[in-house]
Order: C-alpha cells, then sequence, then structure tokens
C-alpha cells in the first residue's frame, strides 16, 4: 500500500483493541474527534466502515477483524526496528514472554520451561494466563499471548501446531478409599460420584465417551481447575480423571493414588502454537524452539509414540 500513514494504523489497532473512541484518544493524548476524523479517513482508505456500534462498544466488522493481525504485527517489527530490537538476544533481551495454559501446564510444565528461560535468557520474563479455549485463536492473533499450550486440537490455518507429547487418562481417588481398587469395573466405577473439573479447561473426554457408552457420572461438585482435586479427593470418597502426566506429582503431594478407567479413554496430544506471522519474529520464534526443545524432552512428561 502506497503512503501509509503510520498513525492511522495505530489508530486503527487501538480502536481494535480498546473498541472505544474515547479510550483510543486517551491512549495517544489526542481528543476524540481527532481519532473519529481519523476513523473516517480508514473508512474510506479501506472502502469499509471497519467498526460499528454496538452494545459493547465498537465492534469490528469481517474485513478489521482480518486486518488487524497484520497491521498489529507490522507496526510491532517497525517499532522494534526502529528502537534497535529487530532482533533478539536471549543473553541480554529482558522481554516478557505470554504463554497461555491450564492450571495443569502450570503444575507439571512450567517449572521446566521457565528453567530452560532461566538458563538461555536470564533477563527475560514469562506472564501466564489462564486457557480459555473459546478465545485461545483470537488471542494468538491479536497479540495478547505468544503461545498456547493445550491438549485441545485448534484447527487454524494462521497458527503453527507443534506436537509436543502424548498422554492418557486416569482415575484419582483417597488413598484409603474403601470400594475403588486398582482395576475397578464399569458398574464400581458409576456407582461412586465424581468430581468433574470445567471442560473450558480443556479435558472432557472422560464424559464424551461415558455418553458415547449410554453412560453418565453422577457429579458431586464441579471446579474450575484440576490443582484443588488432590485435597479435595483426600478429604472424600468422591472419584476424578486426570491426564496421567501430572497424576504422579499429585500422589506425591497428597493422600491419593490413581487406578485404571474401565473405560477406553483415547490419548491425548499436548501441543504448542504460535501465530504464523507475515514478518519475522525472532523473539517468538526462539521461545517456540525453547518450548519445544524442554518438553518433547522432559522425562516426567513425555510418552513414546
Amino acid at each position: 500500500m502506497v503512503g501509509v500513514d503510520l498513525n492511522l494504523m495505530k489508530t486503527f489497532v487501538l480502536l481494535y483493541e480498546t473498541r472505544s473512541v474515547t479510550r483510543t484518544a486517551e491512549a495517544l493524548f489526542i481528543t476524540q474527534p481527532s481519532v473519529s476524523h481519523a476513523l473516517r479517513r480508514l473508512r474510506r482508505q479501506f472502502d469499509d466502515e471497519l467498526f460499528v456500534r454496538s452494545a459493547a462498544g465498537l465492534a469490528p466488522t469481517e474485513i478489521a477483524e482480518r486486518m488487524y493481525p497484520r497491521i498489529q504485527q507490522a507496526l510491532e517489527v517497525i517499532e522494534e526496528t526502529v528502537s534497535g530490537t529487530g532482533r533478539f538476544d536471549p543473553a541480554t533481551s529482558q522481554r516478557s514472554f505470554r504463554i497461555c495454559a491450564t492450571d495443569l501446564g502450570e503444575i507439571g510444565l512450567l517449572p521446566a520451561v521457565l528453567a530452560r528461560l532461566e538458563d538461555s535468557a536470564p533477563h527475560c520474563a514469562v506472564e501466564v494466563t489462564p486457557l480459555d479455549m473459546a478465545a485461545a485463536a483470537q488471542h494468538l492473533r491479536q497479540g495478547r499471548v505468544d503461545a498456547v499450550i493445550c491438549t485441545p486440537r485448534i484447527d487454524a490455518p494462521d497458527l503453527w501446531r507443534d506436537g509436543l507429547f502424548r498422554e492418557r487418562y486416569v482415575g484419582l481417588c483417597a488413598r484409603t478409599h474403601p470400594r475403588i481398587g486398582e482395576h475397578p469395573t464399569l458398574a464400581e466405577y458409576l456407582r461412586e460420584r465424581h468430581i468433574v473439573v470445567d471442560p473450558a479447561a480443556g479435558h472432557a473426554d472422560a464424559d464424551q465417551e461415558l455418553t458415547r457408552l449410554g453412560h453418565r457420572r453422577e457429579v458431586a461438585a464441579r471446579v474450575p481447575h484440576f490443582a484443588v482435586l488432590p485435597e479435595l479427593l483426600a478429604r472424600t470418597r468422591y472419584l476424578a480423571v486426570v491426564p496421567s502426566g501430572v497424576a504422579g506429582l499429585f500422589t506425591r503431594s497428597s493422600d491419593v493414588r490413581t487406578f485404571e478407567l474401565p473405560l477406553e479413554i483415547p490419548t491425548v496430544e499436548v501441543s504448542l502454537y504460535t501465530y504464523r506471522r507475515a514478518l519475522p519474529a525472532p523473539g517468538i520464534d526462539w521461545l517456540r524452539d525453547l518450548i519445544r526443545r524442554t518438553l518433547r524432552h522432559d522425562s516426567e512428561w513425555s510418552t513414546s509414540d
């Protein structure tokens, strides 16, 4: 595009991110009429409304949705180049990386990544945000997170997917549970009450398989995170389903034990997702490689294919 006005592009990015003329004006330290004028120029330039009023503020049009990731990345590269940070040096960089993961990822995967980061990039930092599967892909496109680690597959052509390892599911209960042995029958399993983790955490495979078989678990409690399961189970006679990778951590830290599930649940693959950027992103590429090298070779979590 000839004659690109970078200030207009900055206005577009902020309008997309804030959904507000007022907040965009505040961020740019200009008046609201100036932002409105810039929006009119943007609409003429792209021959589209770009943003329309809604109950939640300015809603981007389909064209604006497609434009935002590329414009945001282009501005990011320009700013990095002008400031002299167009390349990434892990030994000296003070960058803060944003990784999206479940609480299981925080407990079982983040320690290995952080240890490798400390050795390779001693001045960098990591900010972990909770996984929201419904918004994960969009957060990558918008640059709100640099990487997503999760089990559910995200099928999107503009995302890189790197398979890290596979794992299976096991049952978890109190160590002294009086009725559940190492290999309970399906009838024994279904007679018990269960603690279920919110599907938003990315693990709903057990209930999907039970539904396929025409069964359902009697739910005693629903919780948003896996991290609370060990203590809840240790103090009750309830059952839960957890990925095998974290089960060992739970049994070592709490008075719980595992058992084999009486139904076949397919193994799942934990994957790393990053955005396929149109322009170079040395820092993100470095982070992607670090996570792949770290988690693909971590003996406690890795499973053979």
